[in-house]
Parts: C-alpha cells; structure tokens; sequence
C-alpha cells in the first residue's frame, strides 16, 4: 500500500505562492517524475487541485475525476505547469479507479490531447512506463483531498488580498 499526503510545499519558483502538494512514500510527485524522466521539466509543477487554476470548467473535471464514484475509472489531470495554471501546458495525468475501500493510479502519463475543451482533456495520453501502479487506502486518499479542499478557502482570501494591493 502507497501512502499519499497532502502537505504544504514551497514552490520551485520565487515568484509563486506556496501550495499543498502531493506528497507519495515520502516523495514530491513533480521532483520523483523529474528524477524517472530527466531533463522534462516536471519538476516544478503543481497540482490541479489549487485554487488558482484559471478556468472554471477545467477545476469542475479535475474536482469531478480525481475520485471516481466506486467501480468506475477516470482520466484525471493531477499536475499542470504553474505558468498557465490550465490545462494547455504540461499536464500530468492518471488513470484512476475507486475500488471501494482502495484508490489505485492504474498508470499516470502526460496528456497530448489537441482538443481544448475541459471535457475532452485527457482522450489523448502518452503513459509513462517507468511509474508503477499506486494503490492509496481510501482513508489516506479522503484525507488528502480534504487538505487540497480546506486549502482552497485559505488561497482564495490570499490571492484577493493580493490583488487589493
């Protein structure tokens, strides 16, 4: 079994908020898919979950998929370059399936979907065959998601604060 966290992470870049990042077996996400796949930028990339993704449709899939209902399997985006903050960059995605009382990211890859609708996302996936299938108790998964779900209230009075300045 896989033990998956939510928990704060500064970012790569001075000029970014920190974020609640996916923290898997005591890795960083983005730093472990740097280290499979070197020199393909995925170090530095955020998850899906924040608050400040740009577009209203593309947060409604992510928060749709990242849990499917029990016995169904979704194509969720789970990282995305924090330069766009959408779904048109780098965007890390993975197969996932609810299988009751155990979360498993069947296969995770990059997604090379050419269609723009938030819907469409992740039709088109080159899998990553250097990641191995992840199995999370459902418990540690709900706890997580509730951490990227607090977390959204928090940055949301961040960011508005911000913008008054």
């Amino acid at each position: 079994m896989n033990k998956i966290e939510g928990i704060q992470d500064k970012s790569d870049y001075e000029d970014y908020l920190d974020f609640i990042n996916y923290r898997i077996d005591g890795y960083w996400l983005d730093e472990k898919l740097e280290e499979i796949y070197p020199e393909n930028m995925y170090k530095g990339l955020i998850p899906t979950l924040v608050y400040w993704m740009e577009r209203e449709d593309e947060k409604a899939i992510v928060w749709k998929r990242i849990l499917p209902d029990e016995n169904e399997t979704t194509i969720c985006p789970i990282l995305m370059c924090p330069d766009d903050n959408d779904f048109s960059c780098t965007l890390i995605v993975a197969e996932i399936r609810n299988c009751g009382d155990l979360i498993q990211w069947k296969q995770i890859g990059i997604d090379k979907t050419k269609e723009y609708e938030a819907e469409k996302v992740g039709s088109t996936v080159e899998w990553f065959d250097k990641v191995k299938e992840l199995h999370f108790s459902k418990q540690d998964y709900l706890t997580m998601l509730e951490i990227f779900r607090q977390r959204l209230t928090i940055d949301k009075l961040r960011i508005e604060d911000q913008m008054k300045e």
